[in-house]
């Protein structure tokens, strides 16, 4: 984790060293989404356990550019984390009764807050880093195996309702004309932050780990009518 950190500051500081174009817009705003890979951090049981899951991340953005290539970013994403577990189940007798599937999902609503360096002419690539904070909607288990009804147990209580850590991504965007583009970012959010309002095992505790493909479509707002390249 350590050498995707400096990846990225290293890319960042190589941005802001070699790129002189100034933005022509003040504003980008939009919605993305995405697809992501979740996982679960901090304690013995889940290394041992749990298992990288399918998540999502959805919301609305906005971002202030500067002249030239930095730019400041957020915004509100409803977002699952979380991860998975299988197990074989028997009955009292050793008899298998299959697997059973349990996915641990945790619910936020984040707030990332970002500094961006943009370079590049018409495709623009960008990198950026920066915290996020979450607020906890719902904790759940749900359950589901071979010859077991779905379960859904509600476990929020259980959990604090903050979470907070670094995000990084990077990306590209592709203009529409002179107003839309589309964008495409991989980003990494790692928690710091023990989410669990209780004790955990071992003195272990449990962090919560995301990397979003967001999907993005910016409108851009606030044309300048100069800039100094």
């Amino acid at each position: 984790m350590t050498n995707i950190k400096s990846f990225f500051l290293g890319l960042l500081l190589f941005t802001i060293g070699e790129t002189t174009f100034g933005q022509t817009n003040k504003f980008d705003i939009g919605v993305e989404g995405s697809p992501s890979l979740i996982f679960l951090l901090g304690n013995d049981i889940i290394k041992q356990w749990h298992k990288p899951t399918i998540g999502f991340s959805g919301g609305l953005f906005f971002q202030f550019n500067f002249k030239k290539i930095v730019s400041l970013r957020t915004n509100i994403a409803y977002e699952r984390k979380g991860s998975i577990v299988t197990l074989q189940t028997t009955d009292i007798n050793g008899n298998s009764l299959g697997e059973v599937t349990t996915h641990t999902n945790f619910d936020y609503l984040t707030f990332p807050v970002l500094v961006r360096a943009t370079f590049g002419k018409k495709v623009k690539f960008f990198v950026n880093a920066g915290p996020y904070f979450g607020y906890l909607i719902k904790q759940t288990f749900v359950n589901k195996g071979d010859n077991i009804p779905k379960t859904t147990i509600d476990n929020t209580f259980r959990d604090k309702r903050f979470d907070t850590g670094i995000s990084t991504g990077l990306g590209l965007s592709v203009p529409i004309k002179t107003k839309f583009a589309f964008s495409f970012e991989v980003r990494n959010n790692l928690g710091l932050y023990n989410v669990s309002a209780v004790p955990v095992a071992n003195n272990g505790t449990i962090k919560t780990n995301s990397t979003n493909y967001l999907l993005g479509f910016t409108y851009k707002l606030g044309q300048r009518t100069s800039d100094t390249k």
